[in-house]
Protein backbone atom coordinates (compact mmCIF):
# COMPACT_ATOMS: atom_id res chain seq x y z
CA UNK A 1 0.00 0.00 0.00
CA UNK A 2 2.90 2.38 0.63
CA UNK A 3 4.44 1.77 -2.78
CA UNK A 4 1.41 3.00 -4.76
CA UNK A 5 1.72 6.76 -3.94
CA UNK A 6 5.43 6.67 -4.76
CA UNK A 7 4.79 4.90 -8.05
CA UNK A 8 2.09 7.44 -8.92
CA UNK A 9 4.49 10.34 -8.23
CA UNK A 10 7.15 8.72 -10.43
CA UNK A 11 4.70 8.29 -13.30
CA UNK A 12 3.52 11.91 -13.04
CA UNK A 13 7.10 13.19 -13.07
CA UNK A 14 7.99 11.06 -16.10
CA UNK A 15 4.92 12.28 -18.00
CA UNK A 16 5.83 15.88 -17.22
CA UNK A 17 9.37 15.42 -18.51
CA UNK A 18 8.10 13.83 -21.73
CA UNK A 19 5.58 16.65 -22.24
CA UNK A 20 8.24 19.34 -21.77
CA UNK A 21 10.55 17.54 -24.21
CA UNK A 22 7.76 17.30 -26.78
CA UNK A 23 6.90 20.99 -26.51
CA UNK A 24 10.57 21.94 -26.88
CA UNK A 25 10.87 19.80 -30.00
CA UNK A 26 7.82 21.47 -31.53
CA UNK A 27 9.26 24.98 -30.85
CA UNK A 28 12.60 23.90 -32.27
CA UNK A 29 11.01 22.64 -35.52
CA UNK A 30 8.94 25.83 -35.83
CA UNK A 31 12.09 27.97 -35.45
CA UNK A 32 13.91 25.99 -38.15
CA UNK A 33 10.96 26.39 -40.54
CA UNK A 34 10.78 30.15 -39.86
CA UNK A 35 14.51 30.54 -40.46
CA UNK A 36 14.34 28.71 -43.80
CA UNK A 37 11.40 30.79 -45.12
CA UNK A 38 12.46 33.37 -47.80
CA UNK A 39 12.22 37.05 -46.75
CA UNK A 40 9.26 39.02 -48.07
CA UNK A 41 9.98 41.53 -50.84
CA UNK A 42 10.03 45.11 -49.65
CA UNK A 43 8.11 47.67 -51.69
CA UNK A 44 10.27 50.32 -53.31
CA UNK A 45 9.41 54.01 -52.88
CA UNK A 46 10.93 54.97 -56.18
CA UNK A 47 8.51 55.42 -59.01
CA UNK A 48 9.51 54.14 -62.41
CA UNK A 49 10.41 56.76 -64.94
CA UNK A 50 7.80 57.45 -67.49
CA UNK A 51 8.82 56.83 -71.04
CA UNK A 52 9.38 59.92 -73.14
CA UNK A 53 8.86 60.38 -76.80
CA UNK A 54 12.61 60.15 -77.39
CA UNK A 55 13.19 56.91 -75.53
CA UNK A 56 10.91 54.00 -76.37
CA UNK A 57 9.04 52.28 -73.60
CA UNK A 58 10.83 49.38 -72.03
CA UNK A 59 9.46 46.00 -73.13
CA UNK A 60 8.81 43.32 -70.55
CA UNK A 61 11.73 41.02 -70.21
CA UNK A 62 11.19 37.60 -71.65
CA UNK A 63 11.43 34.65 -69.37
CA UNK A 64 14.87 33.22 -69.26
CA UNK A 65 15.12 30.09 -71.34
CA UNK A 66 17.23 27.19 -70.25
CA UNK A 67 19.94 25.65 -72.33
CA UNK A 68 17.48 23.24 -73.92
CA UNK A 69 15.44 26.06 -75.43
CA UNK A 70 12.25 25.50 -73.37
CA UNK A 71 10.97 28.62 -71.56
CA UNK A 72 10.53 28.42 -67.83
CA UNK A 73 7.26 29.47 -66.27
CA UNK A 74 7.72 31.20 -62.93
CA UNK A 75 6.42 29.12 -60.03
CA UNK A 76 6.19 25.88 -62.08
CA UNK A 77 8.94 23.26 -61.48
CA UNK A 78 10.74 21.82 -64.44
CA UNK A 79 9.52 18.36 -65.52
CA UNK A 80 12.04 15.57 -65.06
CA UNK A 81 13.66 14.34 -68.25
CA UNK A 82 12.15 11.23 -69.88
CA UNK A 83 13.87 7.99 -68.89
CA UNK A 84 15.78 6.36 -71.71
CA UNK A 85 16.69 2.67 -72.11
CA UNK A 86 19.59 1.06 -73.85
CA UNK A 87 19.14 -1.43 -76.68
CA UNK A 88 20.00 -4.31 -74.33
CA UNK A 89 17.38 -3.20 -71.83
CA UNK A 90 14.76 -2.77 -74.56
CA UNK A 91 15.50 -6.23 -75.93
CA UNK A 92 15.33 -7.71 -72.42
CA UNK A 93 11.96 -6.05 -71.80
CA UNK A 94 10.66 -7.33 -75.14
CA UNK A 95 11.85 -10.86 -74.33
CA UNK A 96 10.20 -10.70 -70.91
CA UNK A 97 6.92 -9.50 -72.45
CA UNK A 98 7.04 -12.28 -75.06
CA UNK A 99 7.78 -14.86 -72.36
CA UNK A 100 4.91 -13.56 -70.28
CA UNK A 101 2.53 -13.84 -73.25
CA UNK A 102 3.68 -17.43 -73.89
CA UNK A 103 3.15 -18.37 -70.24
CA UNK A 104 -0.31 -16.81 -70.25
CA UNK A 105 -1.21 -18.71 -73.42
CA UNK A 106 0.09 -21.98 -71.94
CA UNK A 107 -1.90 -21.39 -68.77
CA UNK A 108 -5.03 -20.85 -70.86
CA UNK A 109 -4.36 -24.06 -72.79
CA UNK A 110 -3.85 -26.01 -69.57
CA UNK A 111 -7.09 -24.62 -68.17
CA UNK A 112 -8.99 -25.61 -71.32
CA UNK A 113 -7.40 -29.08 -71.28
CA UNK A 114 -8.32 -29.55 -67.63
CA UNK A 115 -11.90 -28.55 -68.41
CA UNK A 116 -12.04 -31.06 -71.28
CA UNK A 117 -10.60 -33.82 -69.08
CA UNK A 118 -13.18 -33.16 -66.38
CA UNK A 119 -15.97 -33.30 -68.97
CA UNK A 120 -14.56 -36.57 -70.38
CA UNK A 121 -14.29 -38.09 -66.89
CA UNK A 122 -17.88 -37.12 -66.21
CA UNK A 123 -19.03 -38.78 -69.46
CA UNK A 124 -17.04 -41.92 -68.62
CA UNK A 125 -18.60 -42.08 -65.16
CA UNK A 126 -22.05 -41.72 -66.69
CA UNK A 127 -21.29 -44.54 -69.17
CA UNK A 128 -20.07 -46.76 -66.32
CA UNK A 129 -23.26 -46.11 -64.38
CA UNK A 130 -25.34 -46.95 -67.45
CA UNK A 131 -23.37 -50.19 -67.99
CA UNK A 132 -23.86 -51.16 -64.36
CA UNK A 133 -27.58 -50.59 -64.68
CA UNK A 134 -27.66 -52.65 -67.88
CA UNK A 135 -25.66 -55.43 -66.23
CA UNK A 136 -28.05 -55.47 -63.29
CA UNK A 137 -30.99 -55.67 -65.71
CA UNK A 138 -29.36 -58.50 -67.70
CA UNK A 139 -28.49 -60.40 -64.52
CA UNK A 140 -32.05 -60.07 -63.33
CA UNK A 141 -33.34 -61.27 -66.71
CA UNK A 142 -30.91 -64.20 -66.73
CA UNK A 143 -31.95 -65.08 -63.22
CA UNK A 144 -35.58 -65.18 -64.31
CA UNK A 145 -34.68 -67.30 -67.37
CA UNK A 146 -32.65 -69.71 -65.23
CA UNK A 147 -35.49 -70.02 -62.78
CA UNK A 148 -37.97 -70.70 -65.59
CA UNK A 149 -35.60 -73.21 -67.22
CA UNK A 150 -35.06 -74.97 -63.91
CA UNK A 151 -38.78 -75.15 -63.34
CA UNK A 152 -39.34 -76.58 -66.85
CA UNK A 153 -36.63 -79.20 -66.41
CA UNK A 154 -38.01 -80.17 -63.03
CA UNK A 155 -41.42 -80.69 -64.60
CA UNK A 156 -39.96 -82.90 -67.36
CA UNK A 157 -38.00 -84.91 -64.83
CA UNK A 158 -41.17 -85.52 -62.85
CA UNK A 159 -43.00 -86.59 -66.03
CA UNK A 160 -40.32 -89.10 -67.19
CA UNK A 161 -39.83 -90.38 -63.67
CA UNK A 162 -43.49 -91.30 -63.39
CA UNK A 163 -43.36 -93.09 -66.74
CA UNK A 164 -42.25 -96.70 -67.12
CA UNK A 165 -38.61 -97.09 -68.15
CA UNK A 166 -39.55 -98.93 -71.38
CA UNK A 167 -41.86 -96.03 -72.32
CA UNK A 168 -39.45 -93.22 -71.34
CA UNK A 169 -36.36 -94.78 -72.98
CA UNK A 170 -37.43 -94.37 -76.67
CA UNK A 171 -38.52 -90.75 -76.07
CA UNK A 172 -35.34 -89.75 -74.24
CA UNK A 173 -33.19 -91.39 -76.91
CA UNK A 174 -34.52 -88.91 -79.47
CA UNK A 175 -33.57 -85.83 -77.40
CA UNK A 176 -30.43 -83.78 -77.94
CA UNK A 177 -27.53 -84.84 -75.77
CA UNK A 178 -27.30 -81.57 -73.69
CA UNK A 179 -31.02 -81.71 -72.86
CA UNK A 180 -30.89 -85.45 -72.16
CA UNK A 181 -27.92 -85.03 -69.81
CA UNK A 182 -29.69 -82.25 -67.90
CA UNK A 183 -32.73 -84.50 -67.41
CA UNK A 184 -30.75 -87.62 -66.42
CA UNK A 185 -28.55 -85.73 -63.93
CA UNK A 186 -31.70 -84.48 -62.21
CA UNK A 187 -33.18 -87.95 -61.86
CA UNK A 188 -32.36 -90.45 -59.17
CA UNK A 189 -29.66 -92.98 -59.99
CA UNK A 190 -32.12 -95.86 -59.79
CA UNK A 191 -34.49 -94.21 -62.29
CA UNK A 192 -31.61 -93.29 -64.63
CA UNK A 193 -30.21 -96.86 -64.64
CA UNK A 194 -33.64 -98.35 -65.37
CA UNK A 195 -34.22 -96.01 -68.33
CA UNK A 196 -30.73 -96.62 -69.77
CA UNK A 197 -31.25 -100.38 -69.46
CA UNK A 198 -34.29 -100.08 -71.70
CA UNK A 199 -32.37 -98.11 -74.34
CA UNK A 200 -30.36 -99.38 -77.29
CA UNK A 201 -26.93 -100.56 -76.05
CA UNK A 202 -25.03 -98.22 -78.35
CA UNK A 203 -27.16 -95.23 -77.26
CA UNK A 204 -26.73 -96.24 -73.61
CA UNK A 205 -22.94 -96.43 -74.10
CA UNK A 206 -22.82 -92.95 -75.63
CA UNK A 207 -24.93 -91.56 -72.78
CA UNK A 208 -22.72 -93.29 -70.21
CA UNK A 209 -19.55 -91.71 -71.66
CA UNK A 210 -21.21 -88.26 -71.76
CA UNK A 211 -22.39 -88.62 -68.15
CA UNK A 212 -18.88 -89.61 -67.03
CA UNK A 213 -17.31 -86.66 -68.80
CA UNK A 214 -19.93 -84.32 -67.35
CA UNK A 215 -19.34 -85.58 -63.82
CA UNK A 216 -15.57 -85.26 -64.26
CA UNK A 217 -16.00 -81.63 -65.34
CA UNK A 218 -18.37 -80.86 -62.49
CA UNK A 219 -15.83 -82.31 -60.04
CA UNK A 220 -13.43 -79.45 -60.82
CA UNK A 221 -16.13 -76.78 -61.15
CA UNK A 222 -18.58 -75.98 -58.30
CA UNK A 223 -21.99 -77.41 -59.19
CA UNK A 224 -24.81 -75.10 -60.13
CA UNK A 225 -27.00 -74.00 -57.27
CA UNK A 226 -30.11 -75.00 -59.25
CA UNK A 227 -28.87 -78.55 -59.81
CA UNK A 228 -30.49 -81.11 -57.53
CA UNK A 229 -28.17 -83.48 -55.63
CA UNK A 230 -28.26 -87.11 -56.66
CA UNK A 231 -29.68 -89.72 -54.26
Amino acid sequence: MRLKPRLLHVLIAAASVMLVARVGAVYHEAGIAFAQAPPAAKPTSETPAKPTSETPAAKPAAAAAPAGGEPLTPGVPKAPPAQTYTETEVKLLQDLAKRRAELDQRADELTQRETLLKAAEQRVDEKIDQLKQMQATVDASLGKVDAQEDQRLSSLVAIYTNMKPKEAAPILSQLDMPVLLQLLTRMKDRTTSAIMAAMDPKTAQTITMALAERRQTSATVPPDATQNPQN
